[in-house]
Formats: structure tokens, sequence, C-alpha cells
């Protein structure tokens, strides 16, 4: 950590602003915003040193540099609230040690300094929390958040090249955990109901009954253990995972169609379900390939085979 402390002293050189073809801080003027727009352009590390001032946009790049030239592991992400109206934004730089991952922050006085997260979902959270907070009063209740992971611009870019380049680039979905309550009954019933006819295909009528009957039973009195899925404030799915003898069973997750193949998947396993200290274990349907896929990517191994469904194991 000597090193990243090394690079903080390194970033304290450096002045919050933009400097205009005077040498004047733009950000001294109230106007900032409109003159903003006309005279920025991305600083390369080598001008934003020599300069000493400098957007987050800038800093970022010369802490990418920073990290690099030390081989820290290191991503770079920007946040935006979307109002339609306001495009607050903000970049920042996410480093990984010793199985942590770290919020390393410069140029956002309040936040200023290395904080450290357990896993990454958790960090983006926390960023978005502070991010929104702090633009309460200029952006409309309620707006959309994103947050885009991006790699190295090309330096000397316009400011509106700078959001266009950053639109290209992959977009970030973290997620918070929340209890389910009686209000989620119907919705994760039919959840439930829709995955099982979705890949047990042959299932007769009577199998069917037998299904629906055991679902209206069970899920009522699994309620309070089941867990709501958001992201941007909107319920996107549910997950269930009980205590077994030997471990934790991954009961159930489901995800709405509109949410899937975007990440939130693999990212609710590896930072929420993988977090406990105990082997998991979980059935899937073997014709469900992309989720069978997806376990075996994240280390489940086949532990078991029934003629329609594999039981994975995934080992601490």
């Amino acid at each position: 950590m000597d090193n990243v402390q090394k690079i903080m002293d390194v970033m304290k050189q450096i002045e919050y602003g933009f400097l205009d073809s005077n040498g004047n801080n733009i950000f001294n003027n109230i106007e900032v915003e409109y003159t903003f727009n006309k005279v920025y352009y991305l600083m390369s590390p080598e001008e934003l040193l020599n300069k000493k001032v400098g957007v987050c946009w800038d800093q970022v790049e010369l802490e990418r540099k920073l990290f690099e030239e030390n081989n820290i592991k290191n991503e770079t992400y920007f946040i935006y609230i979307d109002d339609k109206n306001n495009l607050p934004s903000h970049t920042f730089l996410v480093f990984y040690m010793n199985d942590n991952v770290y919020w390393f922050e410069h140029s956002w006085f309040d936040e200023k300094g290395i904080h450290e997260y357990n896993n990454l979902n958790d960090l983006l959270n926390d960023v978005e929390i502070k991010f929104v907070k702090s633009r309460e009063n200029e952006v409309e209740k309620g707006s959309d958040v994103h947050i885009h992971k991006y790699n190295k611009p090309n330096y000397n870019i316009s400011c509106d090249e700078f959001y266009n380049y950053i639109f290209t680039q992959k977009e970030v979905f973290n997620f918070k955990i929340e209890n389910a309550t009686l209000d989620d009954l119907e919705r994760i019933k039919y959840y439930k109901l829709k995955t099982i006819v979705e890949y047990a295909k042959t299932l007769s009528e009577e199998e069917m009954v037998k299904i629906d009957n055991y679902i209206c039973e069970s899920v009522p009195t699994l309620i309070k253990e089941y867990k709501n899925i958001v992201y941007n404030k909107k319920i996107i799915g549910s997950i269930l995972i009980r205590k077994i003898d030997n471990g934790l069973l991954l009961d159930e997750i489901f995800i709405d169609k509109e949410y899937r193949n975007k990440g939130f998947g693999s990212s609710i396993i590896k930072n929420y379900v993988l977090n406990s200290d105990e082997n998991i274990y979980l059935w899937v349907y073997k014709n469900n390939i992309k989720a069978v896929n997806l376990y075996k990517k994240l280390g489940f191994k086949i532990k078991e085979e029934t003629d329609t469904r594999y039981y994975m194991e995934y080992s601490k």
C-alpha cells in the first residue's frame, strides 16, 4: 500500500479545475458550465503534471498511468445522473490489492482518500449513494443513475467527444439486495412457475397441477427468506438461498427478461452468493445452457445429475 500512498502524494499537487488560454481557472467563473463545454479538452497525464490543474476526467488519466507504472490492477469508471435536463457526472479509479477492492479518490474533495470494500458491487453502490446525495439539489428526484467502465480514451478530445466515447463503453449494472415482503408473493410465484415451465418442457397436465399447488403452498412459507434484486430503485428479480446440512443451497434466482445477459447474474453470484464462507450448492436444468456455462465459469462443479438437471457444488 506504500506505492498507493505515493500516488496520492503525487495527486496532491493537482488542483481541481481547467485553465483557459490565458491561464485562468475557469472554475473561478460563475458561468463555468457554459465556458467548460467550449474550451475543455482531455489532457494527457504529462500536460496535467505540467499545468497542475485538471478536472476528474484528467486526474483519472494521471492516476491510471501511475497505477499502471506500479503494476497495480486498476479500472476506471464514469457515473452520471440522467434527469433529461442535467447530466452531472464523475470519473473515478478502482484498484485491487490483497483480495480487496479500493476506491481511489482525489478530485472529489468530500470523498478524498482510499476507501476499502469487500467487493466491486459494494464499492459501486457506495459511490452511487454518495454521488446522488451530493447532487440531490441539482437533479430531479428519482432520476436514473448509470455507471460505465471505460478504457483509456484518446487525449485532446473535446467535452462532447469524451461523453460520446463513454457511451460506447460497457455499462455496469450494480445491484442492491433487499428483503422481500408479502407484496412480492404473486411476482415470485409467477417467476418460479415460469422458470419451471421454460426448462421442464415435457410436463404433463397432472404434473403442472402438482407444481402449481406446490408453488402456491411453499412460496408464502419462505417469503421471509427471499431477497429482491433491485436496480435503479426497480425490482428486477429475486433470489432464495437456504441453509442445508453441508452448506448453502442457491435454491432460486430469477431476473426479468429485459435485464438478462447484462452481467447481473454473474455479478450477483460473485459478489453476493459466493461471499459466504460455506460451500454453495444448486440445481440447474441441463437445457439451460447459459446458466450451466455461467456456473461452471464461476467455479461450480457437477456433483450429481438426473435425467433433466445437474446438482452443482462450489467448494470453499
